[in-house]
């Protein structure tokens, strides 16, 4: 990348891409993927409204069990909100 962004300078993108043997569009990835790391900030450990792992195990048994096992998880609460589950 680094060849191509030299060469660029002189020639211009297209043709250093060429030159190099290089598509313009991974190019392009590459330098926007450079920029956009540098720049981002560091994601939160968890979201504060994530399930803890005893919930999602809890939800998973109720999505597997006999009774929900062909519903979808909408059909599955919207049942359990019908019985203020």
């Amino acid at each position: 990348m680094e060849q191509v962004s030299t060469l660029a300078e002189t020639v211009g993108v297209s043709a250093a891409c060429e030159a190099l043997g290089m598509p313009r569009s991974r190019w392009y990835r590459l330098r926007n993927a450079a920029s956009a790391s540098a720049g981002r900030p560091t994601a939160p450990s968890s979201a504060p409204r994530a399930l803890s792992r005893e919930e999602r195990s809890e939800v998973r048994q109720v999505l597997n069990s006999e009774r929900f096992q062909d519903a979808a998880p909408r059909e599955v609460y919207a049942t359990l909100l019908d019985e203020q589950t």
